[in-house]
This record gives structure tokens, C-alpha cells and sequence, in this order.
């Protein structure tokens, strides 16, 4: 009779293992935070965001903290940028979450945070990736200025024209910390069969000058071209 529940207890466990893994799994893969001071004083919170499990899954909704030295709630936002948000195994994509912070005098300053991503299933939906190729060009002169650019490649790989192009450019430094984040789309403008785009994105110069101050060196631009539905 032990030998029985034993193998029933075996089976049940085994089923249930592997239903929790037949489904998309979210995992956080890099994460950057950063207090960038401008015309005011905004936090960013941005994360590498990749699907570990087996089955489609969509990146659904987001929430940054921003705390003081004393582990109190500066600020908070839950309005995410979410970019190619549906998921295959094995893929990744990025999020953005960005937040003025109150610079009254009885609001501490900014010392930790805390992001925290959801996913959903829905299998309504999908994402259409696009092949791309990019480079970075710092210090481009143009005129009596220079300036930091991302270039983006993008190719129509398919037999038809695709609208609605959306792009996520995303500045690297060596070991593929996120220091920088833009996006764009092609609201009006279809790219034909077999031809190429190429997307221009400059990069904020009081996020240049932040990296500068803090010896942080930019060294690559990652992308990905997409159209949702």
C-alpha cells in the first residue's frame, strides 16, 4: 500500500512540475537605476526582461519604488514602457519606468529602489520581430556642434509591406548594463519587401554628461524591431 501512494504521490508531483513549467516564465536578466539631474530631477529604472519558460507570455505591467536612506517611499510610479511585449521562449525585450522625484525639503534624497515586472498569457496576442543591425557613433560632428548617436538597420525580411514599425534602442556599456533607453515608430510609413530602414536616435546629452561625471563608458547599441498586435 506504501508503495502505491509513494508512486501516486511521484505522479502527482511529476504532473504538477511539469504543468508549473508549461507555461511562460518571466526573469529579470539586467537591471539599471539611475537619478538623472536635468531641468528637474528624474529617476529611471530600466530591465532586460527574457521568457525562461516554455510557452508565450506578455510582459504585463510594472512597478518602481524609489526609497531614502531610511527605507522611506520617495516616489513611485507604475506606468511601464513596454516594448515587444509578447514573449516567445528563449526571447527578451526591454522595459522603461521613469519618475520626477519631489525635491521639497522635507523629501529625503534617493538612495535604493525597487522594480518589480508581471506577465500574463494571452495567447490573442503576438509580436512580429524584425532582423536588425546597429551601431554607435559618438562625438558625430554635425556643423559647428557634435553630438552621440544610435543607428538602427532595420530589414523587411517578409514578402509583404510592414506598417507600424516599432523600434527599442537600447545603450550598452561593456557588460551590457543598461545606461540609456529611446524608442520610435513608423506610424505612417510601410517598409517594402526585402528593403532596409535606418533609424537615427540621438542620445541626451545630460545622460552623456552623467556618464561622463561617473566614469561610465557607452560601448555598444542593442534593438529590437517589432510590430505588435
Amino acid at each position: 500500500m506504501k508503495k502505491i501512494i509513494c508512486f501516486f504521490l511521484s505522479f502527482i508531483l511529476m504532473f504538477l512540475s511539469i504543468s508549473a513549467f508549461a507555461a511562460g516564465k518571466l526573469s529579470t536578466t539586467k537591471e539599471n537605476f539611475w537619478v538623472i539631474n536635468g531641468w528637474t530631477t528624474y529617476a529611471y529604472a530600466y530591465a532586460r526582461i527574457e521568457n525562461i519558460g516554455n510557452k508565450p507570455i506578455n510582459v504585463n505591467a510594472g512597478v518602481l519604488e524609489v526609497y531614502d536612506a531610511d527605507g522611506n517611499v520617495i516616489t513611485s510610479t507604475d506606468y511601464m514602457s513596454t516594448y515587444a511585449k509578447t514573449l516567445q521562449p528563449n526571447e527578451y525585450t526591454y522595459i522603461k519606468l521613469s519618475k520626477d522625484i519631489n525635491t521639497a525639503e522635507d523629501v529625503g534624497k534617493p538612495d535604493d529602489y525597487m522594480l518589480t515586472i508581471t506577465g500574463k498569457t494571452d495567447d490573442s496576442s503576438w509580436t512580429k520581430r524584425l532582423p536588425v543591425e546597429t551601431k554607435l557613433s559618438l562625438n558625430e560632428t554635425n556643423g559647428w556642434w557634435t553630438y552621440d548617436y544610435m543607428y538602427v538597420t532595420i530589414t523587411n525580411n517578409t514578402d509583404e509591406t510592414i506598417y507600424n514599425i516599432s523600434t527599442v534602442v537600447v545603450l550598452l556599456d561593456d557588460n551590457n548594463n543598461i545606461l540609456y533607453l529611446d524608442d520610435d515608430t513608423m506610424y505612417s510609413y510601410g517598409l517594402l519587401p526585402g528593403n532596409s530602414v535606418v533609424l537615427k536616435k540621438q542620445i541626451s546629452s545630460t545622460f552623456m554628461d552623467y556618464f561622463k561625471a561617473h566614469n561610465i563608458t557607452p560601448t555598444k547599441v542593442d534593438a529590437i524591431a517589432y510590430i505588435d498586435n
